[in-house]
């Protein structure tokens, strides 16, 4: 069997990461198989969610009052991929390589990328949350562009579902050049740090064949 090269891997890193097609135009809509079970923060909404029903598709959660395109008091992103080919994923296990690494890592070179301005990141650490193999990371963009002009920093995590993968994403913007200048190098008060962190090692996996009844259930309330 051959191996798979960084170049191939990252052709198919790209394919997977790709934007879903949208199914109601923002709506929300029932969701089939195995996802993950959370709890947005209290106060929070679900302003988006777009994608397949029996596929791949994300949600995105904002403070009660402030709109998707110009948030600033926080934002969650969850979002559910298929996993490639078995006989890719089996070459990149032969290989001795964490499939959730190599997504963050794919990630966080991107951001690095993209980010006009300075972009500090995280060290990128790889743990087990209820039976869940995580890779998690960070950072922190200091101009990020019109939407947010004092910058942006997220949390970045690839967890590893039996039947799909999942990115979450819990991201940051200072309103102001004040809060820019505060809790250097990320820009974000510890308290609300341990919060995020904390929300990740919660998460589980739910309605797949022998887990659990999810939970949560997705409602756009405008």
């Amino acid at each position: 069997m051959k191996t798979v090269s960084k170049v191939a891997l990252a052709a198919i890193i790209s394919c997977m990461l790709a934007g879903s097609v949208a199914a109601a135009d923002g709506d929300s809509f029932a969701v089939q198989g195995e996802r993950l079970d959370f709890e947005p923060p209290a106060g929070w909404r679900l302003a988006w969610m777009e994608g397949e029903a029996d596929g791949n598709y994300y949600v995105e959660y904002i403070p009660q009052d402030e709109t998707i395109e110009s948030w600033r008091g926080g934002y969650l992103l969850v979002r559910r991929f298929k996993y490639p080919a078995p006989e890719i994923l089996q070459q990149i296990r032969d290989q001795k390589m964490n499939f959730a690494a190599i997504l963050l890592q794919k990630f966080m070179e991107d951001a690095q990328k993209a980010c006009p301005g300075k972009n500090a990141q995280m060290v990128q650490r790889i743990n087990t949350f209820n039976g869940i193999p995580f890779a998690v990371s960070g950072g922190f963009c200091d101009a990020y562009g019109p939407a947010a002009p004092h910058g942006e920093g997220a949390f970045i995590a690839y967890a590893e579902g039996r039947d799909y993968f999942f990115q979450i994403q819990y991201g940051w913007r200072p309103a102001t050049m004040e809060q820019r200048a505060m809790n250097l190098p990320w820009r974000l008060a510890p308290e609300k740090a341990a919060q995020y962190l904390n929300a990740m090692k919660k998460y589980t996996l739910c309605g797949g064949a022998g887990q659990a009844a999810c939970k949560l259930s997705y409602a756009v309330k405008q």
